[in-house]
This record gives structure tokens, sequence and C-alpha cells, in this order.
């Protein structure tokens, strides 16, 4: 249980900033949350040099796409972490180990911070994240054994959702499994009473991962006859260079706004001055960015992908489209746009769902009772 006298000792292991993304935010919550009051939180950061001009994120390929001398960059970097890792359990006095893990090389590499955790008899959790069912039925039989090696190895798995927990049970980790939902401060929810812009303003999150979030699928709507006419103002947040070439040669009937990557404040200022927040993503995990726009006040449209279903009810929460289908997300900006009500309704009923559901006042309370239970296993 830690020394008398002092709260027990948290690793927190994952990316930190410069590193953005919901991974980060969701662990700099819990950081910054009334848990501090009890835990003693210590990050180990596995950040790597960012990638630049890369717009596909996804799958081992990924490693490769930053040029040699940024995987070089970051193998270094990344070997650092791990040789330091045992020095700051033994030296930092470490009571439990909390890891952040995803898929592809970040789950191997999440891996062998839970080997060395076990190695020196720390209890783990592992809080998995990402797309982890493409990765797993994309792996062959042998790296699925693996990979269920892994999920079965923490004292504790930590998944986003109750769909994930029924997928991982099928992968056969069933047991000392905790439903973590992402989360917002209930401070940070934005109450909507009249229309923010004339025309609406759009907000499209872009990123590191554009081809996954959507990129192609919104500029195929915006093409489209039915809302070539509308009247709209279009904010494209997180651009890198290709996505925005891109933008500017397709000659789109509408004035795009494009901006660079900003820190998470500034973000949530973006999105507090929107009125629509498009996610139309190919896959998710639990998307942050769209717990977010529901509390800044954004009528959201979302794909039905990774926890979406269990965050939003189409025609309730949010509007809700299938991947790829351009022609339905051009009706649905056309229709949020004409309708004032529809927007306004979707957002209370949005920030209702987020007050019941998905303030960190309410989520936390179950990772705070696996600390507990693994600390009293320990102290025993």
């Amino acid at each position: 249980m830690g020394d008398a006298g002092r709260k027990p000792r948290v690793l927190m292991v994952g990316p930190f900033p410069p590193t953005r993304g919901g991974v980060t935010t969701f662990m700099l919550n819990v950081i910054g949350s009334g848990l501090s009051d009890r835990f003693d939180f210590v990050p180990h950061t596995t950040s790597r040099p960012a990638k630049k001009n890369v717009v596909d994120n996804y799958g081992y390929a990924a490693m490769f796409k930053g040029g040699i001398g940024r995987l070089l960059k970051a193998g270094w970097v990344t070997l650092w972490h791990l040789v330091t890792f045992p020095f700051v359990l033994v030296f930092r006095r470490i009571d439990l180990v909390q890891i952040q893990s995803s898929d592809f090389q970040t789950f191997w590499e999440s891996c062998l911070y839970l080997m060395m955790a076990k190695l020196f008899r720390r209890p783990t959790m592992l809080r998995l994240g990402g797309v982890f069912d493409k990765f797993y039925e994309g792996s062959s039989p042998r790296v699925q054994a693996l990979i269920r090696r892994g999920v079965a190895a923490p004292d504790i798995l930590i998944v986003q959702s109750e769909s994930w927990r029924s997928y991982l049970a099928g992968v056969g980790r069933s047991g000392d499994v905790i439903v973590l939902y992402n989360s917002i401060p209930e401070a940070t929810i934005v109450p909507v009473d009249a229309p923010r812009n004339t025309p609406p303003r759009v907000v499209f999150f872009a990123g590191s991962e554009s081809v996954r979030k959507g990129a192609q699928v919104v500029i195929a709507a915006l093409k489209h006859e039915k809302i070539a006419d509308l009247a709209v103002s279009l904010r494209f947040v997180a651009v890198i260079d290709p996505l925005k070439s891109q933008i500017e040669a397709e000659g789109l009937p509408q004035d795009i706004e494009l901006t660079g990557f900003m820190d998470h404040a500034q973000f949530l200022a973006e999105l507090r001055q929107g009125d629509i927040f498009l996610m139309p993503s190919f896959g998710e995990g639990f998307p942050n960015s769209l717990l977010e726009a529901m509390a800044a006040g954004c009528a959201c449209i979302a794909t039905p992908v990774g926890a979406v279903p269990e965050i939003v009810e189409h025609e309730v929460e949010a509007l809700v489209m299938q991947p790829g289908d351009d022609a339905a997300l051009a009706e649905m900006i056309r229709r949020l746009a004409e309708d004032a009500d529809l927007r306004l309704r979707l957002v209370a009923a949005a920030q209702e769902r987020l007050r019941r559901q998905f303030t960190a006042e309410r989520v936390l309370e179950r990772l705070e009772a696996g600390y507990e239970t693994l600390l009293g296993k320990r102290a025993a």
C-alpha cells in the first residue's frame, strides 16, 4: 500500500504532451481530477517525435511514414523510455502501474512495460484503446494467440465501453475487466439556448489520421449538388499539408477555413464557437472529440463505429450515418444547417446524456475502485 503517511503512487505510462489526442487528454484528466487528493500520480511518457505530413497513421506501416530519420530517432526515444522504466519503478517507489495500450506496435510496446512491471511485482492495469478489433482480426492465428496472452496478463484490464468488454470476452479476457468510459469535466458543458452563427459553422477535426477520420467522405459530401448552394461556414481543424493541398485543388464550392494543429484549450474554444461537428469515422475506440463537441454545444454527425452507439442514439443525441456514405453526410449537413431547432434539440439531449453518464465525476469512481482493489491485495 506504500509507506505510511504518503499517498499510494500510481505510475501512468502513456503518451504525454507534446503528444495530442484523446489518450493524452484522458491521462491528463485523471491526473488533474479529484483522484489526485488520494493518489500520487507519476507520469512516464511513451511519446515519440511527431510524424510530419502523414494523413494515414494506421497499421504497422505507419511507423515508416515519417521518414527514416524520424524512425531512428523514435526508436532511440522508445528504447530510452523502456530502459528508464525499471529505475522509475524502484526509485520513485511506485505502488501500482497503469499502462495505456492501443493497437499494432503500441500494443507490443505496452506488453513490454507490463512484463517489466510484473517482474518487479507491481500490480498492473492495462487500458486498451485504438481500433482493437481490426488489429486482432487482421492478425495471423499465431499473432492472435500472442495478443490473447497480452490482454490476459494485467491484473485489471480497462476497456472503454460495454461493447469492447463483450469483444474482449470473445478474445478470452472476461475476468477483472473495468468498463471506463472517456469522460469530460462537468464544468466544460456549455448549454446553448440559441443558434450561435449565421450561417452555421461546421467543424471537422482531421488530425494525423484524417483517412480514418473520414476526411475523404467530407470532401465527397461537399461536392454534392444538394449542398453546393448551402450557406454554411466550414472550419477544418488540424489539417496537414497533403490534405490541405487536396482540398485547395478540389475546387469545392464552399469557402473552407483550414487550421493547423492547436493545443487542447484552443480546440475546445473552436468547438464552442461551432454549431455542427462532423465525425464520419471508419473506426474509433471511444472518441473523446465527440464527447467534447457535445459538451461544447455542437450538434453532431457521427458513424456507429467503436463505442459511438453507446454514446449517442440516432435522432436523439446526434445524427448517425453509415461509414463512407457521403450522400447521407451531405443530406445531414443540409438538414442541420437549415433546422436550428433540431440542432438545439440534439445539443440539449446530448448534454443531458453527458451529465447522466460521461462526466469525470461519475466515471472515475470505477477507476478508484480498481486502484483500491489492487492496492488492497498488495498490502495483504
